[in-house]
């Protein structure tokens, strides 16, 4: 794919994510748009009443777009209205004006709008139909004129400017383990881990309304409970004595929460509890291997003598992999996985930014003119290039 110079004619890269939508140009540092991949309808309140009229008043009517809101105007609503998640859902419609809307905010001039090229990052699990449902939506409703598909893992390890890895990625709605070595992937040495960050939600919700609420009139939702989760998470060695150490009147994590209704909870065991579940999953009730032992089992999907490179390039990735702590906890825990021989070589990384790594990596993938293989081109688009050509001629 040709360079334009034009820079409303560059790549558009986007992330759709299950948690956030990312979406910028290509060659820039870091996405223009950042929201959550949420959405409402005006109309789907979450209680009902007869004596409360003009509800739909309260919106603001420029943001509103055929009765939805999207990214943080939808979650202003999150005590009035249901939020969901059009991902989640496979809400394709949702997403063709969901992309709609924030593609509007980039400002693009008329006659350059739906021309430029799209880059959508997609993990290893993203299936042959969800792709063509992607680019049946970009190219047959926006008429854009060429898609790439990118590899996640392959985007992340680009950031580092790496060939060979393991993909940590710990996402809200999903997270996966992934291995590239040399430019190569391997089939078997990936894995979906079950835990996720709504897992841990709706585990430290459920703690905090048994063991903080009981007897007491608390106001607690999953996405006021995300929020504290996301600000007082921690990840600590010997959680189960500290635990008791809390219980005997350790202070040091403590953690007060102000409400706004002026309530205050203070937090402490709950932090780093929440997390033990990433480590022994039975906790939260999924019949499931620990972290550790699942990225050393996709390590050892490939040959003994390609362990020590892969366990000296381990990359954390996502927005729950911000857990402070978690990159100490993996590398003690890894070492029981492997010999004395190479288990002091186990690297973790872990660079700040790295809930937008995907995205970075691709774009730097880019300034290095290494998005020229695998576009699709719009049938469409091509085929209105060639009567061009045949007019001209």
């Amino acid at each position: 794919m040709s360079v334009n110079d034009n820079d409303q004619l560059r790549p558009l890269i986007i992330d759709i994510g299950s948690n956030s939508f990312r979406m910028g140009w290509a060659g820039d540092d870091y996405p223009d748009i950042i929201a959550p991949s949420v959405y409402v309808d005006i109309t789907d309140n979450l209680f009902t009443s007869d004596v409360i009229d003009g509800l739909e008043d309260i919106f603001i009517r420029e943001e509103i777009v055929e009765n939805n809101l999207f990214g943080r105007e939808a979650l202003k609503y999150q005590n009035i209205l249901k939020i969901r998640e059009f991902w989640k859902e496979n809400n394709y419609h949702i997403l063709l004006k969901y992309f709609n809307y924030y593609y509007q905010q980039l400002n693009i001039t008329p006659e350059n709008q739906y021309k430029q090229p799209l880059v959508i990052i997609a993990p290893f699990f993203t299936t042959e139909l969800e792709k063509t449902q992607l680019q049946r939506l970009f190219f047959e409703y926006f008429k854009f004129p060429a898609i790439l598909f990118i590899s996640e893992s392959q985007t992340i390890l680009s950031a580092l400017q790496k060939t060979s890895g393991v993909i940590v990625y710990l996402g809200e709605s999903i997270s996966y383990i992934s291995t590239i070595f040399h430019g190569f992937t391997n089939i078997m040495a990936r894995d979906i881990y079950p835990i996720a960050g709504k897992e841990l939600t709706d585990f430290f919700l459920n703690m905090l309304l048994t063991e903080k609420g009981s007897g007491r009139s608390l106001y607690l939702d999953k996405w006021l409970a995300k929020e504290i989760k996301e600000k007082t998470l921690l990840c600590v060695l010997g959680a189960e004595e500290e635990k008791k150490r809390v219980k005997e009147g350790l202070s040091k994590y403590n953690q007060p929460v102000n409400f706004p209704d002026g309530s205050e909870l203070v937090i402490n065991s709950e932090r780093f509890i929440t997390t033990e579940s990433l480590f022994n999953p039975k906790l939260i009730h999924i019949d499931y291997i620990g972290l550790p032992e699942a990225i050393s089992k996709v390590i050892k999907s490939w040959d003994r003598e390609n362990w020590e490179e892969l366990i000296s390039s381990i990359i954390l990735s996502g927005g729950t992999s911000l857990i402070p702590g978690l990159k100490e906890r993996l590398t003690t825990e890894l070492m029981s996985y492997f010999s004395d021989k190479i288990r002091n070589k186990i690297n973790i990384t872990a660079v700040s930014g790295r809930e937008n790594m995907g995205w970075i990596g691709a774009s730097i993938l880019y300034t290095k003119n290494q998005l020229d293989k695998g576009w699709i081109q719009n049938p469409e688009f091509q085929s209105v290039s060639n009567e061009n050509i045949q007019q001209e001629q």
